[in-house]
């Protein structure tokens, strides 16, 4: 989604919010600035969307004379402390969202954010001046205070170091910018992924970092095993699951494969028993995985248990779903549900990322997960997929995160952004069809680590060297091949198509360089020529490689030692570095590629041959 896109959405809620509260004083008396109404409507969004506050009018503090201080609320967090929020707002439009955020905008915030920590802000109406009244005595009790500049520009960081200055001066002050990316990112969450989005105004304690306390049931018995490893299983009461997520939310599954969604049908059929049928629940659910750093000793009339590490590799859908029941539940229900219903714990000692990984695997293993699943929360996935939302290719880092796309988006699996970047960016076709074999064993090498497989290549593909830009340029000539070919995704692998890939890129290379020059860079070009679908010049270089490779590999009658040569070149990787250093040699001009003719409804590519399919029984 282009920021573009992004920001029309956003300003057409805003614009909403303006006629939905069009009675509202100050929007009557900005109706001729529109920059105020829009950075006001902006503050109701934002508690809308993030607090899910619909009395704004009790939170936002603007007055007559004072508009640099939009917010000023205090709010018990879901560790039941005050914790008090100011908030600045700054609309921009439509031009300057796609800007860097200005960097004196942001040091003027800290310098009024500062005047408010002193005490010493001027000239203020009842309103705020009483809100500020309240933060002072909140300072002066050694509370905690969090400073938002809400923006609808881009933050690249361009003051991070006052920032960090501004927050070193008291541990309890914290400040946070808030970009028209980061809002993205959240509202893709919540609107087509279904999940909850990190919330600016709850402080999440990390589970792993900090004691986590749980009740347990003893009556029923705990269950301890000793060997091979430590491990403890008992149960829980609903109301015991409801503060575990209350406290900590969705830092409970960060080494989960899955992360609850907000509404499936799972989910409603989980909260449904809870609530109609308490007593049924134990029977009809599997209950839930967790692993910690360290096992206590648990006496046999404790109640009470204290852990460090805590994550929920399993049975993520059934910790949300008990939470939202138990949180929509009343008081009566409440009662029942503690009383009848019971949740199996299985308690693991953490074995190390391998041991912990292959819990997280096989525990997830009655419903099907794919290797890539098991990445999904890697910073490296986490960073592409965001990277994506800036273009219409969004980056699918688990299967069926997205619950539903906008119509102008495509959502593409990492499996095939990972096939085409392996290929054509690191030179490698022989190993995306080798790992072929391997995916019909539900094995992935793209996504193993070489530390667990010595064929994984999932650093070798994922590393500090990948970029979204790359992947995207390797997908568009994937695609535009793919889409001008007569096979199937899965006969892709049974075709040199990959070869032709990698091999496209040294010719276009060439040719790019000998039309313009040789600072021409390659990648960004070929994203333009597709995105402006001038996509001819591509496709008349695949005929040209397809062409060259055909000179390169067959022999005059002797179709036995074509073959030979074929499978070579498609398993052996010296033998296509062999054809490629042919092609790097050949003296290419613009007009070799230029002059390529294109006939009406021409296979590119070769469907599969006798000697393809034996792809799938050579090594």
């Amino acid at each position: 989604m282009l920021t573009q896109e992004f920001y029309n959405i956003i300003d057409s809620n805003l614009n909403a919010l303006l006629d939905k509260y069009k009675d509202d004083k100050l929007i009557k008396k900005h109706r001729n600035a529109i920059n105020n109404q829009k950075s006001y409507a902006l503050l109701i969004w934002f508690l809308e969307f993030y607090g899910r506050k619909s009395n704004y009018k009790d939170f936002i503090t603007d007055g007559d004379q004072d508009s640099s201080c939009d917010i000023v609320f205090d709010n018990t967090n879901n560790q039941g402390d005050k914790i008090f929020y100011v908030v600045q707002s700054k609309w921009n439009n439509a031009d300057n969202s796609k800007k860097e955020t200005d960097k004196d905008e942001i040091l003027k915030a800290l310098n009024d954010f500062d005047t408010i920590l002193r005490g010493e802000k001027q000239n203020l109406n009842e309103k705020i001046k009483a809100k500020l009244d309240d933060l002072d005595n909140h300072l002066k009790a050694n509370g905690e205070v969090k400073f938002i500049f809400l923006t609808l520009s881009q933050y690249k960081g361009g003051a991070d170091e006052n920032i960090s200055a501004f927050i070193k001066a008291d541990e309890k002050t914290k400040f946070e910018v808030i970009d028209i990316n980061r809002i993205k990112v959240d509202y893709i969450d919540r609107t087509y992924k279904k999940i909850d989005p990190l919330n600016p105004l709850e402080i999440y304690h990390n589970p792993e970092e900090n004691p986590v306390t749980i009740e347990i049931v003893q009556k029923n018995g705990t269950v301890k095993i000793d060997k091979p490893f430590e491990a403890y299983m008992f149960l829980l009461r609903p109301k015991s699951i409801y503060d575990l997520f209350e406290k900590y939310g969705f830092a409970l599954f960060y080494k989960n494969v899955r992360n609850p969604l907000l509404q499936s049908q799972f989910n409603e059929d989980i909260e449904r028993t809870a609530v109609d049928n308490p007593a049924y629940f134990w029977y009809y659910n599997n209950g839930i995985t967790a692993i910690t750093y360290f096992l206590p000793t648990i006496r046999r009339k404790a109640e009470q248990i204290e852990l460090t590490g805590l994550q929920i590799i399993n049975g993520a859908q059934t910790v949300y779903s008990i939470y939202r029941a138990y949180k929509d539940a009343t008081v009566t229900k409440r009662r029942q549900m503690d009383s009848e219903s019971l949740v199996t714990l299985r308690l693991l000692k953490s074995g190390g990322k391998d041991f912990d990984l292959n819990v997280t695997r096989y525990t997830n293993s009655q419903n099907p997960v794919d290797d890539r699943d098991f990445c999904a929360n890697d910073d490296i996935q986490i960073m592409l997929q965001n990277a994506s939302y800036q273009t219409n290719i969004w980056y699918e880092k688990r299967r069926d995160e997205f619950r539903e796309t906008p119509e102008n988006v495509k959502k593409v699996p990492n499996y095939i952004f990972a096939n085409a970047y392996l290929a054509y960016h690191l030179q490698d076709p022989v190993s995306v069809i080798k790992n072929y074999d391997q995916r019909k064993m539900n094995k992935n090498l793209n996504f193993i680590s070489h530390k667990e497989n010595e064929n994984g290549l999932y650093e070798k593909i994922f590393n500090e060297e990948t970029t979204f830009e790359n992947m995207l340029c390797a997908f568009y000539v994937f695609n535009i091949i793919y889409n001008a070919a007569p096979f199937s995704y899965q006969a892709t692998f049974r075709s040199s198509l990959y070869h032709f890939l990698a091999l496209f890129k040294v010719a276009f290379t060439k040719y790019l360089k000998a039309k313009f020059n040789n600072n021409i860079n390659v990648n960004k070009r070929i994203i333009e020529i597709y995105e402006k679908n001038e996509k001819e010049i591509i496709v008349k270089t695949f005929k040209f490689i397809n062409q060259f490779v055909k000179n390169q590999l067959e022999v005059s009658k002797n179709e036995e030692k074509t073959t030979e040569r074929i499978l070579n070149f498609l398993f052996k990787p010296f033998h296509y570095e062999k054809i490629k250093e042919v092609l790097e040699d050949l003296e290419l001009s613009v007009e070799d590629i230029e002059s390529v003719i294109i006939k009406d409804n021409e296979q590119l590519i070769e469907g599969e041959t006798d000697e393809e399919n034996n792809i799938e029984n050579n090594d």
